[in-house]
């Protein structure tokens, strides 16, 4: 057990840097049969609906935002708070965001503000955060998910600036199936680390270079692993698939239990996920089917830079823990 746990350990140091979902190496004399990284490389995303077992590669360092990635990926954090000024009304625009009694994630929470929430600002900003005033309290958010009143859009949040009906993905899905049919969508896209968005029409698929979290990727649409499972299960708030969010990491999912508990892995069902985090690093995906849990089974993922959003089969080891979704 000893050597089995010291060969574990090399080789997950020697992937250390790569993706979430970056192909597994093939080891002389064996591996476990998964493609290489080059093999699909040159494929169009939409082709890389396969069947592929794969056991390693698979981490990606964890993503810890406060309250998720921005409603406008391709903008800086200073481009998001231009608007913003001293005296002037904010809003929110992550899925939740905490609001703190300092100006760095490792400061307490005083509360936790809706999308949408409207703030006064009256301070700011130091090291890209704002103070600012929030029913009784006042403290600091990120300026990464605040917009000036006068730019701040509805749509961000899940509606239509006219009051019509959200886009797809703007309701949460009670159902097995719901949650299954918005990951299927994601099937082409890129892998974007640190986001989770796309578009129902398989367009804009963007592109994803390198081995994140060293990677660079171009355009406004993709997901990561976690990304994936946190828009599919429509958590903390229902939103649209295209409006970018990234309001958890696996280290979440792997050590906490906000809006979704353990299960035995034998008791896994559609649309449960199963989730891994050590050492810094993480992956997860979303289960679909599989008759044997501990073999070969059908999921959603999006595995790293080399393949994107994928459905394929793949196994699975014992440091994986099922986790289900609240409601299900």
């Amino acid at each position: 057990m000893l050597h089995a746990n010291r060969l574990r350990i090399a080789l997950l140091s020697a992937l250390a840097f790569a993706g979430c979902g970056e192909a597994p190496m093939v080891l002389p004399g064996g591996g476990d049969g998964g493609a290489q990284a080059g093999d699909l490389a040159g494929a169009p995303a939409k082709m890389k609906d396969l069947a592929v077992v794969a056991d390693l590669g698979d981490d990606t360092p964890d993503v810890t935002p406060d309250g998720g990635a921005p409603a406008m990926p391709d903008l800086s954090a200073s481009d998001l708070a231009s608007g913003i000024k001293i005296g002037g009304m904010a809003r929110v625009t992550a899925g939740m965001l905490n609001l703190r009694d300092g100006p760095t994630t490792m400061d307490n929470i005083l509360a936790v503000m809706a999308c949408g929430t409207q703030v006064m600002v009256v301070g700011g900003p130091m090291n890209g955060w704002w103070n600012v005033k929030y029913q009784q309290f006042t403290g600091w958010a990120s300026g990464n998910y605040l917009v000036a009143e006068a730019a701040f859009d509805p749509s961000v949040c899940g509606g239509k600036p006219d009051g019509g009906a959200p886009d797809m993905g703007g309701v949460l899905p009670n159902d097995q199936a719901g949650i299954i049919n918005l990951c299927k969508g994601a099937v082409g896209y890129s892998y974007y680390w640190g986001h989770g968005s796309w578009r129902l029409d398989g367009q804009q698929i963007g592109s994803c270079m390198g081995n994140c979290p060293n990677c660079s990727h171009n355009g406004a649409y993709g997901a990561d692993c976690s990304g994936l499972v946190s828009k599919c299960w429509q958590i903390p708030n229902p939103s649209p698939v295209t409006t970018d969010l990234h309001p958890y990491s696996t280290f979440n999912y792997f050590n906490q239990t906000t809006h979704w508990s353990v299960v035995p892995r034998a008791k896994i069902q559609p649309a449960d996920a199963l989730v891994h985090n050590a050492n810094g690093a993480g992956h997860m995906v979303l289960f679909e089917k599989g008759n044997d849990p501990w073999g070969s089974v059908w999921v959603y993922e999006c595995k790293g830079c080399s393949w994107g959003c994928v459905h394929n089969t793949r196994t699975f080891s014992a440091d994986y823990k099922t986790i289900r979704r609240e409601g299900l």
